[in-house]
């Protein structure tokens, strides 16, 4: 590796037979590492490759901090166009964005990076309708002639998302895969991480097209990979620098190999939001909010006996055809003097609503 590039390089030196990656070809990555064995700061190599070559990226998972929003930092950035998706009710300020439920193919012709990141929804189920509209709307196209590079920096969440739509388990699990097999039609190349390879379901791993070896850590690889031991040094695969990498093609070729370390990856412990200036200010319509307050304040005066936030959500969703979400019945039950607390009723421990200072 050459330090204090700002555009980064990737080499490989294979083992075992060899291949050249076409960065035009809708590939599927799948890197497999420890925390921390920089596996996300590899992706964003690759999708830098990806842009060099005429693609687009979609940066669409990422962790809690908002790491994907380094990109604004990047020497990169300064000769790409890049917008920032983000949630219905969170206001950027200063920075333009397009909110993801609204996203559309007209919109890619409005950046070449794209960054949805978690501190800019109001919470996890507005980010997964988000990405899972802007998913659909990518998987839909019926015309490409470059990728799109989709960077999914956490492969389960992807599965938790369209569980979250479909409601049934089985069945998001078998649109996804379908989604992602038909993928390369739609010319969508994707960038998956993982701390395990069993987190994702067995025939989306069939499709990936380049497996990225990181530090495993002290799990080493599952039974299904340990043919790969006979070719890397399995000490080897727990010492990699974060660096340094593993390579394994769908064709069997193998090799290992460094790349250059993103200047402007965000580092441990860092506040992004702060660094890159971006402010998101959260907020929520009165009228909904104190009409969602009125809902919940008649649904606590009208059932009696033991009852908990989801009998409360259930009531409304049937007789006022309004949704509001458990979580959100506990937070406004609190604007009106009410509390929950933990029962335990027929033997189960429920959270029951109890009105503060009530019997």
């Amino acid at each position: 590796m050459v330090k204090g590039k700002t555009k980064p390089n990737f080499e490989i030196f294979w083992t075992k037979g060899s291949k050249k990656i076409n960065f035009h070809n809708p590939n599927i990555f799948f890197c497999l590492g420890r925390r921390g064995s920089g596996k996300s700061a590899f992706l964003e190599t690759i999708g830098y490759h990806h842009l060099q070559n005429g693609c687009k990226i979609l940066d669409l998972f990422g962790s809690k901090d908002g790491e994907g929003l380094a990109w604004i930092r990047s020497k990169v950035a300064e000769d790409y166009d890049t917008k920032l998706i983000h949630g219905e009710m969170v206001d950027l300020q200063k920075h333009k964005g397009i909110k993801g439920t609204k996203f559309s193919l007209e919109d890619l012709k409005k950046a070449d990076i794209f960054i949805s990141a978690s501190p800019l929804y109001t919470s996890m189920d507005n980010e997964f309708d988000s990405v899972n509209h802007i998913f659909d709307k990518l998987w839909n196209r019926t015309y490409w002639s470059t990728p799109i590079f989709i960077i999914i920096r956490e492969a389960a969440n992807l599965l938790y998302s369209r569980v979250k739509v479909r409601k049934n388990q089985p069945m998001a699990k078998a649109e996804l895969t379908y989604m992602l097999r038909e993928s390369r039609h739609s010319g969508l190349a994707l960038g998956l991480d993982s701390t395990k390879h069993t987190s994702i379901d067995v025939d989306i791993r069939k499709l990936t097209d380049y497996l990225v070896l990181k530090n495993l850590g002290m799990y080493g690889l599952p039974k299904d990979l340990h043919w790969i031991y006979s070719i890397f040094d399995p000490n080897t695969l727990q010492k990699f620098n974060p660096n340094e990498y593993g390579l394994v093609t769908k064709e069997g070729a193998m090799g290992l190999g460094t790349f250059d370390l993103p200047r402007w990856h965000k580092r441990k412990g860092e506040h992004i939001l702060r660094k890159v200036g971006v402010n998101p200010k959260y907020y929520e319509s009165e009228k909904e909010s104190e009409q969602a307050i009125g809902y919940v304040r008649e649904v606590c005066e009208s059932l009696t006996g033991n009852f908990t936030p989801s009998d409360i959500s259930d009531w409304i969703k049937e007789n006022k055809g309004v949704e509001i979400r458990p979580e959100g019945v506990g937070l406004y039950l609190r604007r009106i003097d009410y509390t929950t607390e933990n029962q335990s009723i027929d033997g189960k421990q429920m959270r029951t609503v109890k009105q503060i200072g009530g019997s």
